[in-house]
C-alpha cells in the first residue's frame, strides 16, 4: 500500500496547534506503551479503537518532522 502523501494548507491559531500538539504527544505516549508492554486502554470499545488506529498508522507517513515544526511555531509564538 502506498502512502497517500498529499499535504493540505491549515490555518490554526496558537490554541488550536497547541491543543493538536498536546493531543498527538499524548497519543505517541500511549502507543509507545503499548510498543513497550502492550498495554491498551480498559475503556468500553477503547482497546478496539485503539488497535484499529495502531494498524492504520503502521503505513503511514511520520508525522515526525511536522509535529517537531508545529513544537517550534508554538516556541516562537509564545516569545512574541
Amino acid at each position: 500500500m502506498t502512502p497517500n502523501t498529499t499535504t493540505y494548507g491549515l490555518t490554526l491559531t496558537r490554541g488550536q496547534a497547541d491543543y493538536r500538539l498536546h493531543l498527538v504527544s499524548i497519543a505517541e505516549l500511549a502507543i509507545a506503551e503499548h510498543n513497550r508492554s502492550g498495554w491498551l486502554p480498559a475503556g468500553s470499545g477503547d482497546a478496539t479503537l485503539m488497535t484499529r488506529y495502531l494498524q492504520t498508522i503502521r503505513g503511514a507517513p511520520s508525522l515526525e518532522q511536522p509535529m517537531r515544526e508545529l513544537g517550534a511555531w508554538l516556541r516562537q509564538q509564545g516569545k512574541m
